[in-house]
């Protein structure tokens, strides 16, 4: 008796062992290079991979730890976001990344914008720990001024996509559509392709100097239409160029000839506190 019970004890030991996962390592590039920018770089913030990794020159770590840790994207980046950080944290830094060929896979599968890319920003988390030993807890922050758009009273004045309409050279937007940027020495208008209205909505927080966009249209298809510059005689700036310090910068954008309204809304946001952090080890 004893002696079956020790071999059903043995069996249910080995079918449990079978049938637990074994425990997932955090991600991270197979070999990291980061170094101080040259003298005079300009300063850029890039969350574009490479097929095989991670490169930008010119970032700081502050424009780093903000990618790695606030996947919403720049409309949410102020400096509200970060608390206790030194005033080195924006000095310039190349960064040169490797992803393993087991990554490879699920690098490749990712996304366009800072939330459809997981496996970076799990990358980056550790190449921060890694290299300057990060250390961070979130708290509530304060609110975000946002904004919700809703159609407007004459309803949204779209031209919905042909099913086999081939777009034109832009830049790819994250559902597959296309936005044609104006170029210089043209009236500014910008032109959508394929779009969907979570598309517009991004594309009009980036613009948005830090207050971003959610889309509350209840419109689920594809469109196609064209974003005109709202002239300002007032102006001394050119056409297309907006102040830093403007209050309402999407107000330039024509979006009520669309057919919108923009609401203003409060969004809730954490603050990310640095507890530790060093200037990154020598390579």
């Amino acid at each position: 008796m004893t002696s079956k019970l020790c071999i059903a004890t043995l069996l249910l030991c080995v079918s449990t062992a079978a049938q637990t996962p074994a425990p997932q390592h955090p991600a991270a590039f197979e070999v990291v290079s980061i170094r101080p920018s040259k003298p005079g770089s300009n300063w850029r913030i890039s969350w574009t991979t490479t097929p095989d990794g991670y490169r930008v020159t010119g970032q700081s770590l502050r424009s780093t730890i903000l990618i790695a840790y606030i996947p919403q994207g720049m409309s949410y980046w102020s400096k509200d976001r970060i608390s206790g950080a030194p005033s080195w944290i924006d000095d310039l830094y190349d960064i040169d990344a490797k992803v393993s060929e087991a990554d490879l896979a699920e690098w490749q599968k990712q996304g366009i914008t800072p939330d459809k890319k997981p496996v970076l920003r799990e990358m980056l988390q550790a190449l921060l720990a890694d290299r300057c030993h990060l250390v961070t807890h979130r708290i509530p922050g304060p609110p975000i001024n946002g904004f919700s758009l809703e159609p407007g009273k004459r309803g949204p004045q779209l031209t919905a996509s042909p099913p086999d309409e081939t777009y034109p050279q832009g830049m790819k937007l994250v559902s597959g559509g296309v936005l044609v940027p104006y170029q210089r020495g043209e009236k500014p208008r910008l032109k959508f392709y394929g779009a969907t209205m979570a598309d517009f909505a991004n594309q009009l927080s980036q613009s948005s100097g830090g207050h971003p966009v959610l889309d509350h249209t209840g419109l689920t298809g594809r469109y196609d239409f064209a974003l005109n510059w709202v002239e300002d005689p007032d102006s001394k700036l050119p056409e297309g160029v907006i102040s830093t310090d403007d209050p309402d910068p999407l107000s330039h954008w024509d979006v009520e000839g669309l057919g919108f309204r923009r609401i203003p809304i409060k969004l809730p946001a954490d603050t990310l506190v640095i507890d530790h952090i060093e200037k990154p080890s020598e390579n």
